[in-house]
């Protein structure tokens, strides 16, 4: 039962991530990144992992997600001001690259038997609480703060961008 529920899951999840990336309006690629999240909330439950899954849904889907759409809603950009669309040829030419990107990235990780991770049992404190919380605030402390000045740097860049100018 738990493959079905991968495959289903990462399933939708590659459809829904390469919807988010060719939408034109960026509401709707906003909406296909909501189903990609949930998507990968759904994977963290199949690994056991509670705690992983209720945080992505909270800190991704609930702020993050929130976010990008008050920057979308915020800059309010007209169908005129989006540019215009990349001709056929150079769209699938692009598609073609990263799927060759994609497949010499996996290749080294579908090959290697060191990296077969679904043969190997978690520890029963996988995705813990305790363990995510020692992982985040002691290995990775100083990623986590970069990670929030980096979106704070963002949201007033947004901000900067869709400022009116009444000087001039």
């Amino acid at each position: 039962m738990s493959n079905v529920v991968f495959f289903l899951a990462s399933g939708l999840a590659l459809v829904s991530s390469v919807a988010m990336v060719t939408r034109r309006n960026p509401v709707y690629s906003a909406v296909w990144l909501l189903v990609t999240f949930l998507c990968v909330a759904v994977l963290f439950l199949n690994l056991s992992a509670p705690f992983l899954a209720a945080i992505h849904v909270l800190v991704y889907t609930g702020a993050i997600l929130v976010l990008f759409l008050f920057v979308i809603m915020l800059l309010n950009l007209k169908d005129s001001e989006l540019g215009e669309e990349y001709p056929l040829s150079t769209r699938l030419g692009v598609a073609g690259m990263s799927a060759v990107l994609f497949v010499g990235l996996s290749f080294p990780l579908m090959t290697d038997p060191s990296l077969d991770v679904a043969i190997r049992a978690q520890p029963p404190e996988y995705g813990s609480v305790e363990q995510v919380g020692l992982l985040l605030f002691q290995t990775y402390g100083l990623q986590f703060e970069l990670v929030s000045v980096l979106i704070i740097v963002a949201m007033f860049g947004s901000v900067v961008l869709a400022k009116k100018k009444v000087w001039a």
